[in-house]
């Protein structure tokens, strides 16, 4: 008995004398908690948006101009001003990134038949729009417009085709499958169906332009066969 009190003496005495230490302290005095939120709002048109952040769509900027110069698509440039309609943005990542193999330059190479280029009769990457022909370029670019609104809002986890500007008489698959995932990370798939190319989620989803919704993605896409469409219902 005497040997528990004198190991319990010396521990009340070290709780007195740190209680006292404690009580000579200041009080931690805390900043005043400010709330923050995620804001999803461009203030710009998508257009305007694009040339305020060059180094992210230099490629898809340029690909619009290319296009641009021809009478014949006059009308894919003002889409990026038009309202009510969804916009899959290209990073330079799904353009013109030679070292993204992601990239269009990347993915769609070509036989160089210039006898005086170092690489003549080789098969190589993009270097310039111009290597593509217009209207192949044309229908691409109109093919990451969809038409209408697709947000976070209106969305939900049962996938759908949505109609794309790329639809046209000799092309009637031009549609994208969209939907938001089943999970508490509620993650957008585009072009995630059954046949397709695996998981696309964009690089930054549900920002809002002054004229339209926009995805940023660092991929691009083909439209689906008719086939992909009729078994994806």
């Amino acid at each position: 008995m005497k040997t528990i009190k004198k190991l319990i003496a010396p521990a009340v005495i070290i709780s007195c004398l740190a209680f006292a230490a404690c009580d000579k302290l200041p009080l931690q005095k805390n900043d005043k908690y400010v709330p923050s939120y995620y804001d999803n709002k461009l203030n710009s048109n998508v257009m305007d948006f694009m040339k305020s952040r060059p180094d992210l769509f230099s490629g898809m900027l340029e690909a619009i101009e290319y296009v641009d110069k021809n009478p014949n698509y006059k009308d894919v440039k003002p889409m990026y001003t038009e309202s009510g309609n969804t916009y899959l943005l290209l990073t330079n990542n799904a353009t013109t990134n030679i070292e993204s193999a992601n990239s269009y330059y990347s993915r769609n190479q070509f036989l160089d038949t210039d006898p005086t280029s170092p690489t003549y009769n080789q098969t190589v990457k993009g270097s310039d729009w111009s290597q593509y022909s217009v209207d192949r370029i044309a229908a691409w670019l109109k093919y990451h417009v969809l038409k209408g609104t697709y947000d976070f809002k209106n969305l939900n986890s049962i996938g759908k085709w949505v109609d794309t500007y790329g639809l046209s008489a000799t092309n009637d698959s031009a549609k994208v499958w969209i939907y938001m995932q089943a999970s508490r990370d509620g993650y957008l798939f585009i072009n995630n169906y059954v046949g397709g190319t695996g998981e696309n989620r964009p690089r930054t989803p549900d920002l809002h332009a002054t004229n339209g919704v926009v995805h940023v993605m660092d991929r691009y896409f083909s439209a689906p066969t008719r086939k992909d469409i009729i078994n994806n219902k």
